[in-house]
């Protein structure tokens, strides 16, 4: 099986007593496992590009986005709800949208002769933007700053990846926000730049910003900045865009306003979307050959406490209970595994799901006050004097977020290689790495480092100062750009 292509693989359902795939040596059949021996989702709903969250892996994801609930929420922006199944004629309000996604949409026919026809919402600019036109009259109805979470379909003609290329995109959010002027436009997407920022702090994952190429951005927007994640393989993912509309969709959906000088304006937008694509990044970059680890701020378990006994156990279980009640007062999840399996069961169970700090609780631990602590992200074992407990476990669970953050982020520099040869760029490429050259913005260049397998130019490093010559004509003014294999 080719390294780079994440291929089904049917598992028993019986765990297995050792993953036997290394993350490193094939990265596509190590995913898959891990989603499925963890958990987190079931693949075998018999509709391509559709699948069924499992409670586990459900849970991640409702933590993810109790993150960014909050974010927004601190922000102004209001959560709202619009229909899954769109009017056509919505949709074609918008020709070069609709041109661009013709051939992905779910039709939604009528049940009779003469009934109107409606898509399933690829995204959510058809659903929303008419309703913005006949809620905005007047400067004084702006700003508008919402956003809901939903599923986005689209009829995805490659090959379906789970989380990664879904015909149905659950747990995406969209911001869509209308202004009046272009300046108010730009610091909105600031904004949402923060926020993003924060989202990726808290899955211990340092963030990768590019400015996208001009043609490829949404047709008639001033421009976007993506961010994408390093995959194990090299590979890099888009994982968010925060879009600056300008005022192309405002055209298009007659977004207008009235002035204060009673002048007829037409609106600046922004819209940013992401979802589940954040889980596939803490996957991918903190799982080990045992199975996930999860970063204690996504965990829906932080820790989990395993009794140990073969003698005194109503003394051990007893001291379990206390111990968890203390940390859940504490804000602290945490569960108990009081089933019969054995001791090396539970661990390996509860590895390969991720939970950050496993407590070991026997007899010797309850006489002489103390727990045997192991974090998942170094599988140590050391010893905890029971008194002021939460507090200590607190600390280590945030230990365990930032280690986290910087073996993610010494894997983005030893995975990222600068050059300025054309040669060097694509032997490295092929290595499984990812290179930053210098690319003068031209298409033409762009299609000449394209022509290259599978490799795409990825996008400039914002506000970049560094300056150097086109990789390709040798013209000044280049700017850092990211050029790898993508998803």
């Amino acid at each position: 099986m080719p390294k780079d292509e994440l291929e089904d693989e049917e598992l028993s359902m019986e765990l297995p007593k050792e993953l036997g795939v290394s993350k490193t040596e094939n990265f596509a059949v190590w995913y898959n496992r891990i989603i499925q021996l963890a958990d987190l989702i079931e693949k075998r709903y018999n509709v391509a590009g559709m699948f069924v969250w499992k409670p586990y892996g459900f849970r991640i994801m409702a933590n993810i986005k109790k993150i960014w609930d909050k974010l927004f929420a601190e922000s102004g922006i209001q959560e709202t709800y619009f229909p899954l199944i769109v009017p056509l004629e919505y949709a074609q309000m918008n020709k070069a949208w609709f041109d661009g996604f013709e051939d992905e949409v779910f039709w939604v026919k009528g049940r009779g002769e003469g009934d109107p026809t409606h898509i399933l919402r690829p995204t959510g600019e058809p659903a929303m933007y008419p309703i913005f036109a006949m809620w905005i009259r007047s400067y004084k109805d702006l700003p508008l700053r919402i956003y809901e979470t939903v599923s986005s379909f689209r009829y995805e003609t490659k090959h379906t990846r789970p989380l990664i290329r879904d015909r149905e995109i659950t747990f995406w959010y969209e911001i869509h926000t209308v202004h009046a002027t272009k300046e108010e436009s730009e610091e909105e997407l600031k904004e949402h730049m923060r926020i993003n920022d924060k989202i990726w702090e808290a899955l211990a994952i340092p963030p990768i910003k590019v400015e996208k190429p001009q043609w490829e951005v949404f047709p008639g927007a001033i421009g976007a900045i993506e961010y994408y994640n390093i995959m194990p393989n090299g590979r890099m993912l888009e994982n968010g865009s925060c879009n600056n509309l300008g005022q192309a969709y405002a055209k298009k959906f007659e977004i207008t306003y009235i002035d204060e000088n009673n002048q007829k304006q037409y609106a600046w937008q922004t819209c940013t979307g992401n979802g589940a694509r954040y889980l596939v990044a803490a996957i991918a970059l903190h799982g080990d050959d045992k199975g996930l680890i999860l970063p204690p701020r996504i965990a829906p378990i932080q820790v989990v406490i395993i009794p140990i006994f073969k003698e005194k156990l109503e003394e051990v279980l007893s001291t379990c209970q206390k111990i968890a009640e203390a940390l859940k007062a504490a804000d602290i999840s945490v569960e108990i595994d009081a089933t019969e399996k054995t001791p090396g069961e539970k661990f390996y169970i509860w590895e390969i799901k991720g939970v950050p700090l496993r407590l070991e609780i026997g007899p010797k631990e309850v006489a002489e006050n103390f727990v045997t602590a192991v974090r998942r992200d170094q599988g140590k074992r050391q010893k905890v004097e029971m008194k002021d407990l939460s507090l200590k476990v607190a600390v280590l669970l945030e230990q365990v977020q930032t280690n986290l953050y910087l073996k993610a982020q010494k894997f983005y520099e030893n995975i990222v290689v600068e050059t300025n040869s054309f040669t060097e760029m694509k032997a490295k490429i092929n290595e499984g790495k990812v290179t930053l050259i210098y690319w003068c913005r031209s298409e033409e260049c762009a299609d000449e480092i394209e022509r290259i397998e599978g490799v795409e130019i990825v996008g400039v490093i914002p506000t970049n100062e560094a300056r150097g010559e086109c990789i390709i004509c040798g013209k000044p003014s280049g700017e850092k750009t990211y050029v790898a294999k993508t998803y």
